[in-house]
């Protein structure tokens, strides 16, 4: 089964070699379309719609992806199934070992709060369909929310080797975001924000590294302050 591959990118130059090697040189691989375009939602469908496959494998342009991703997420197809992703690990070794520390407790795949969609296997039709607000911030959640409201299942598989290499910093932003459009519930934010407190010198035992408690108590407050922030100005907006 052949897939066309679509690559979201600010800059075509900032794409991995060792992706486009991989993706040239793998037989399931049809067209590889490269997009530019801004926001990154806007990217995502309108790339898409330019496949000539059914199914459209996504990549962002950081992610490292081993050739055996196209036989791992094209055996999960399915009438009622309209998105396949994987758990994408991290290089950096903070969030890498918190990760190793959170799937512990519970599956990575089953997390209700985290997308994958930097590497994910797409129904095109669904795409048509899709009107998401132009932005960059959490238009992940959007894309997973349109594909279980047209009535088919997005399915997450455990780590197959794929590398998410690319590190940002987190800010207030993606939190307010977050919260701006619904995506975190009070429930899910205090969750993460325990989940953090929780586990976190758990993960600096595995780095053995005090700055790994700090970084993940930082980052965790950072986060809970901009759901806040967010609140508290819709709060002020429907005052005035």
């Amino acid at each position: 089964m052949k897939v066309d591959v679509v690559i979201p990118t600010r800059n075509k130059s900032d794409i991995r070699v060792d992706l486009l090697k991989m993706l040239r040189g793998n037989p399931q691989v049809g067209n590889v379309i490269v997009t530019t375009e801004k926001p990154l939602s806007l990217a995502r469908k309108h790339a898409c719609l330019q496949a000539t496959t059914d199914w459209v494998a996504m990549f962002d342009d950081d992610m490292a992806v081993p050739s055996c991703w196209f036989n791992s997420v094209t055996q999960q197809i399915g009438v009622n199934v309209g998105g396949v992703s994987t758990v994408a690990e991290h290089l950096n070794p903070t969030l890498s070992a918190y990760q190793t520390v959170v799937n512990m407790v519970y599956p990575l795949e089953s997390l209700d709060t985290t997308c994958y969609v930097n590497n994910m296997l797409i129904r095109r039709s669904l795409m048509t369909a899709y009107n998401p607000p132009k932005l960059f911030l959490s238009e992940d959640f959007f894309l997973k929310r349109h594909i279980k409201q047209m009535g088919y299942m997005w399915k997450t598989l455990p780590k197959i080797g794929v590398i998410h290499t690319r590190f940002r910093e987190p800010s207030q932003n993606i939190s307010m975001a977050y919260r701006r459009f619904r995506h975190y519930s009070f429930y899910h934010l205090m969750r993460r924000f325990l989940a953090r407190l929780i586990l976190a010198p758990y993960t600096a035992l595995i780095t053995k590294r005090l700055e790994t408690l700090v970084k993940l108590w930082k980052t965790n407050i950072m986060f809970f302050a901009g759901y806040l922030k967010e609140t508290f100005n819709g709060i002020d907006e429907k005052h005035k």
